[in-house]
């Protein structure tokens, strides 16, 4: 889509998004990045793993970090997911139904057989 002018880059996993950082930078340098960069949760692969959390991090900073970050998902129109993280695939299927999109379009790159993956790449229609 010719229209795409920003990315929004966000994930439990790091690595995941230092790679895809780095693949845009390479591939299509023109594209406006945006990140959550008071994520808090990033690299701890969930939501539970306290100790893994940035250092010093409240409480509500955690639940402050979720919720941003999700806000951010709900503008997007393009979803690269993977329907294996229960976080992406509610993303996936909360914008299909609050999201500020018209048409959301989901590219699962780690798909997974249950009917909440279905769901999340497909709708509910």
């Amino acid at each position: 889509d010719p229209r795409i002018e920003n990315v929004i880059v966000t994930s439990e996993d790091k690595s995941a998004c230092e790679e895809f950082l780095e693949i845009l930078n390479k591939e299509l340098p023109s594209l406006r990045v945006i990140q959550n960069i008071g994520d808090v949760q990033q690299g701890t692969g969930s939501g539970s793993k306290l100790e893994a959390y940035t250092e010093g991090s409240s409480n509500a900073q955690v639940v402050a970090s979720a919720l941003t970050s999700l806000h951010m998902h709900m503008r997007a129109r393009y979803f690269v997911l993977t329907s294996k993280s229960t976080w992406t695939s509610t993303i996936a299927v909360m914008a299909r139904v609050y999201g500020f999109a018209s048409e959301v379009i989901v590219f699962d790159i780690g798909p997974n057989k249950n009917t909440f993956a279905h769901l999340a790449r497909r709708g509910c229609a």
